[in-house]
């Protein structure tokens, strides 16, 4: 039987960069799906947000649990590395609002494909339609067994199976199954990046809208978090950048069993004074606007109906035909539309905020303390970063380190 130098166990984007910087003829990669890069596919809206082309110290910032844990994994391979990598065989790339990376073709498939193209020019093998089923490690041996009965064997191993919060695309938890046999502690389930269910019914009609906002969270009345961004309503809630970066803050006070609202500023430019003296001047300015028109100046076109609807004022009205009282619930609704969370969907999470401990990996290499020549990477370790490419750039970075210190652990036991 064929002994690996190491085996890769997941073919996402950490196992990909661990199976490209390997470029061993005696190393392997296996993956459970049917093509490699299958997450990558859904990242970005469709779109694949590569990295973001930040600093490494905004990217130390943009790391819940201090981001200081990968700043030799970033030293290794950082931003400006992934994009030359693709560059160079021809993806092409762009960087947009908040310095997200993207291809220039806007679709995810490209950047699947080119990381694909540039594995198969490498040494590393790999096998897909491959589950494991079980590893463990016999004299200095890492021993997998997969579904159908297949035994590899290793000196080193790899785990890049990602978290469990996609099952779709093969993320469903196997590698916590793994790093807890090798004696690893997994920390409480928790998502990251996730959107939120909301009890109003009503926003399900804006369903595909987005508007900026400043919002505020309170649990059980007292204030917890202030932000503004971007936000999206989906079919049972809200989604959007200043969501999904606050949804593990916003997870924390809905399992002590809080009551938790989000106050949503449409006019953050102007306080309440300001908005009423403007509403008033509107109004008389133009009195024979209808109210669904007026409310364009501040709401996106498709919102005004349901939007009123929703306050139980006629959207046919003209601004001549609106009392005071109906004025000032258009006024106080704009500065502060009340919105109660019911759950937030892990199961639509982006990335996973639980994993592996930290502190029984080393952040110098990714391997870990408990098991000599086993390595932990991307999404399977605990904690995640904000939205905006930087999850994509660590799994880049860790499965590099971790590829970089066996190919050096390698060269020295030829001599």
């Amino acid at each position: 039987m064929t002994v690996y130098n190491t085996i890769i166990i997941g073919g996402g984007s950490s196992g990909l960069l661990s199976a490209i910087h390997l470029d061993d003829k005696k190393s392997i990669m296996l993956e459970k799906n049917d093509t490699l890069g299958k997450k990558i596919l859904i990242t970005g809206g469709g779109r694949c947000n590569i990295t973001n082309n930040n600093s490494l110290e905004n990217y130390v910032k943009s790391f819940y649990n201090g981001g200081n844990f990968y700043r030799t994994a970033f030293s290794s391979f950082f931003n400006k590395d992934v994009i030359n990598l693709l560059e160079s065989n021809g993806c092409k790339t762009k960087i947009e609002e908040n310095e997200r990376v993207f291809p220039v073709t806007d679709k995810a498939s490209t950047v699947q494909k080119t990381f694909i193209r540039i594995l198969n020019k490498s040494n590393t093998k790999y096998t897909l339609n491959t589950n494991v089923n079980s590893v463990k490690k016999e004299n200095d041996l890492f021993i997998v067994e997969t579904d159908d009965s297949r035994i590899f064997k290793s000196k080193f191993l790899i785990l890049a199976t990602g978290g469990n919060m996609y099952p779709r695309t093969g993320s469903t938890g196997d590698g916590y199954k793994f790093a807890k046999n090798f004696g690893h502690k997994i920390t409480k389930q928790m998502a990251g990046l996730a959107p939120l269910k909301i009890s109003e019914k009503w926003i399900n009609k804006l369903q595909g809208i987005d508007i900026e906002v400043k919002l505020e969270v309170k649990a059980n009345k007292k204030s917890v978090l202030k932000d503004k961004g971007s936000i999206i309503f989906t079919h049972n809630g809200i989604s959007g950048p200043v969501i999904l970066n606050n949804s593990m803050e916003i997870e924390k006070h809905l399992r002590k069993n809080q009551n938790v609202i989000i106050t949503l500023d449409f006019c953050e430019q102007y306080s309440y004074e300001e908005l009423d003296r403007k509403l008033q001047e509107d109004f008389s300015k133009n009195s024979n606007k209808s109210i669904k028109t007026y409310l364009h100046n501040y709401l996106p076109k498709r919102m005004s109906n349901e939007y009123l609807n929703h306050l139980n004022i006629d959207p046919t009205k003209i601004l001549n035909q609106i009392n005071k009282k109906e004025r000032n619930i258009i006024r106080d609704s704009l500065k502060r539309l009340v919105l109660t969370v019911s759950e937030v969907l892990e199961k639509e999470a982006f990335v996973t905020n639980s994993g592996v401990k930290r502190k029984e990996i080393n952040p110098n290499t990714f391997e870990s303390k408990i098991v000599e020549n086993l390595f932990i990477v991307g999404e399977l370790i605990e904690g995640c970063g904000i939205s905006g490419g930087y999850n994509l750039q660590q799994a880049y970075s860790t499965g590099t380190l971790a590829s970089k210190t066996i190919r050096k652990r390698l060269l020295y036991d030829s001599y």
